[in-house]
């Protein structure tokens, strides 16, 4: 398997890839971290491609040569689940690798991307509600735990998740 793939600008038509891409990542590489009864229920909700982030032109995919989705992650200003903004301050949103691709930069160099545009958009610091199988991943790329919470997605669902922050 070729690592080679490039970076793009998710848009609104890209809405079903990404819903594939979240349905082959999140059960697989979630699994290590929640019960299978638990995800059974929220993955329905996490797994389906959100129209905000696709039409933010802050979220991004890695493609190959061949137009394989094969990771997507993006950042926003606004807070998820708001429309709330804090002058200096970005969100990571989203982030899935698809599990064939995992170990290879991908989510690395989508966060990368997103680092250097927010650069541009004089955002300071990033912060993310990462899934506990995730926090490592985000550890590695400089974040720093500030707390455990519970991330209520609807009807009192709920999903145990890490607060982090990076400065940028």
């Amino acid at each position: 398997m070729s690592t080679d793939f490039s970076i793009r600008v998710a848009s609104l038509e890209d809405k079903e890839v990404v819903t594939q891409l979240l349905k082959a990542s999140y059960p697989v590489l979630m699994k290590s971290r929640y019960s299978e009864e638990h995800l059974s229920n929220i993955l329905p909700i996490m797994t389906k491609a959100n129209p905000f982030l696709l039409s933010s032109g802050t979220f991004y995919l890695a493609e190959t040569k061949d137009k394989s989705v094969i990771g997507c992650g993006g950042w926003t200003k606004e807070k998820p689940g708001s429309s709330e903004i804090e002058t200096g301050l970005g969100h990571i949103r989203h982030f899935a690798t698809h599990p064939q691709w995992t170990r290879k930069s991908i989510g690395r160099k989508i966060y990368q991307r997103c680092e250097k545009e927010a650069k541009m958009a004089q955002i300071k610091c990033f912060e993310c509600f990462s899934s506990l199988n995730a926090e490592g991943f985000y550890r590695a790329l400089g974040f720093k735990s500030v707390k455990n919470i519970d991330i209520i997605l609807v009807n009192h669902l709920k999903i145990e998740a890490v607060w982090m922050r990076r400065y940028i």
